[in-house]
């Protein structure tokens, strides 16, 4: 198994409410390279459980992920929601000359790629979890965050699904089209049939699957009316969270569905959204 070497220094804060009858808690996670990484965590009763980590894109934080998480939870999947680097409640490295500040204006293409150390460190603390089944961990990403959860699965066959939200062949300096062909998890792809730079590039990402002989259950993408872009799907598109849930439960004991029928956008939230 694929590991980054991690040391993770976990924080468990005061319970904050989510739901009625449920709670979510803060986390503090380091990565190797001395980031902190803030997360929320929203745990399930039973166990053995599956968990759910997301990841959101620049210029968002893990707030964007409140309401899906609270619903994964309600279904019996745990989640994770973190801060990247850079981002949100994630913005200290611990350096040789002590603390500094993270500013994502001052990225270069070497931070957004060391982002997956970031994805490191929450699969790690998620595997290490008591009562979480460490053989059934799903990524699911928006738009650059898609990306990264895209590469990490690439370098790690232990992640169990992946969900990309509105990927892109590249972003921020982050490629999928060089790595796709290697994931053989089972993979959904979804995207809004407006959004233009998302849409060419998961058409171009299941073609280079289909060179690389893969199997229909891993190519086969999910294609929403409207021009939402990333996580603002699970808002707008009618029935896409119970459909990534149900997915997810499925591809988590045996092989998915080779396809999904298109699902419909809200009229009131179809407007255009920039993909990052």
């Amino acid at each position: 198994m694929f590991r980054i070497a991690l040391a993770i220094l976990v924080t468990l804060l005061a319970a904050q409410p989510s739901v009625p009858g449920q709670t979510s808690h803060a986390v503090d996670l380091r990565t190797t390279d001395g980031v902190g990484i803030a997360g929320t965590w929203y745990p399930v009763n039973q166990t053995p459980a599956p968990a759910v980590l997301l990841v959101h894109s620049v210029e968002r934080d893990r707030k964007v992920w409140a309401s899906f998480a609270a619903t994964l939870q309600k279904n019996g999947l745990a989640a994770l929601a973190i801060d990247l680097r850079g981002y949100g409640e994630s913005t200290r490295k611990q350096t040789a000359n002590g603390s500094e500040t993270l500013d994502p204006r001052d990225f270069t293409a070497r931070d957004y790629q060391d982002m997956l150390l970031d994805v490191e460190a929450a699969v790690d603390w998620l595997q290490a979890q008591p009562g979480i089944d460490g053989k059934h961990i799903a990524l699911i990403g928006e738009s650059f965050g898609a990306n990264i959860v895209l590469r990490y699965a690439a370098i790690n066959p232990d992640i169990a699904a992946v969900v990309a939200l509105s990927p892109g062949l590249t972003y921020r300096g982050v490629r999928t089209d060089d790595i796709i062909s290697q994931i053989h998890t089972p993979l959904r792809l979804v995207v809004s049939e407006y959004d233009p730079f998302a849409f060419e590039s998961c058409k171009r990402l299941v073609e280079i699957q289909k060179e690389a002989g893969l199997t229909p259950a891993t190519n086969a993408p999910t294609i929403c009316t409207g021009n939402l872009h990333g996580a603002e799907m699970l808002l707008g598109v009618r029935h896409l969270p119970q459909i990534i849930i149900t997915w997810l439960k499925t591809a988590f004991t045996h092989p998915p569905a080779a396809s999904t029928p298109p699902v419909t956008a809200a009229p009131s939230e179809n407007r255009p959204v920039p993909a990052k």
